[in-house]
């Protein structure tokens, strides 16, 4: 009897190989985890490169651009002195209007030379009325790239002046009146 209960009462075991294929499905499913896992570490890894690439394109082509517009602009400037003065487009004021005549006080007279699109015309030479009771100075008897003269005037006597300035041997068709007391 005592061996009937024992094999009434028998449990189902697993065998040896039984274990051995579980563990092994176990470690398979692991390694397919840590390759999956490494599959998206290597595809971050790859979008990260790409994006910093894009990234450095841009910055070599923004410098690029730069240079170009650099380049671009000193020709623009060079040209300055190949334009020719259109008159009517041309001006001149001063400042201040008044000055103490017989002192050191100067009024600044300001030239602007430009061409028939408004832009100034550098290395041309401006010259200032003459009159006996004026002193002129020359600060910058020659046209910048902006198309800019630069004059200091003065006066020993009180008087009022009408200012002119001339290019080429061609008088600008404003004038400005400057007053000295």
């Amino acid at each position: 009897m005592v061996s009937q209960d024992t094999k009434s009462s028998k449990v189902d075991l697993p065998e040896a190989g039984e274990i051995l294929s579980a563990k092994e499905r176990q470690l398979q499913i692991e390694r397919e985890e840590l390759r999956r896992e490494s599959q998206k570490k290597w595809v971050l890894t790859s979008l990260l490169l790409i994006f910093v690439l894009i990234l450095l394109l841009g910055l070599v082509y923004s410098v690029y651009l730069v240079s170009e517009e650099t380049r671009i602009k000193s020709k623009a400037e060079s040209s300055a002195l190949t334009r020719q003065v259109e008159l009517a487009n041309s001006y001149l004021f001063a400042s201040p209007l008044k000055a103490k005549a017989g002192s050191n006080e100067k009024i600044r007279i300001t030239v602007f030379l430009l061409d028939s699109k408004g832009l100034g015309v550098a290395g041309k030479r401006v010259v200032l009325g003459k009159d006996a009771s004026l002193e002129i100075e020359e600060v910058q008897p020659v046209t910048d790239d902006l198309g800019k003269a630069l004059f200091d005037v003065s006066s020993s006597s009180a008087n009022a002046y009408l200012i002119e300035a001339s290019v080429d041997g061609k008088v600008l068709p404003q004038r400005v009146s400057v007053v000295f007391e």
